[in-house]
């Protein structure tokens, strides 16, 4: 594995904490029009949002593992390269990022 310094790293482990906080902001949102105002259309000034209430079908996909035998899942397999990117933070050097931004501030 390649380790090396990339601006884009940092960027993107913003990119998503922003996000994070963002969806959140959102989610707190979308329960208080649920609870608050349940099924309908509401209007803002730029946007209208709609809340509905219906069931949806799944399927119970551990129930249907118990049920097959691993030879006929092996033979149903499908299997498709995936590249994946995933960011961390460095806890003491992004506390010390901070802490630098503030004295800077």
């Amino acid at each position: 594995m390649k380790v090396f310094e990339v601006k884009e790293v940092d960027t993107l482990g913003v990119l998503q904490a922003q996000i994070a906080d963002l969806s959140a902001k959102a989610e707190t949102i979308k329960k208080f029009l649920i609870e608050k105002h349940g099924v309908g259309a509401y209007e803002g000034q730029l946007f209208r949002a709609t809340v509905s209430q219906y069931d949806m079908k799944r399927l119970d996909m551990d129930a249907v593992k118990a049920k097959l035998t691993p030879q006929f899942m092996a033979k149903h397999m499908l299997v498709s390269q995936v590249n994946k990117v995933s960011v961390k933070a460095k806890t003491g050097v992004i506390l010390k990022a901070i802490e630098d931004q503030e004295k800077a501030a």
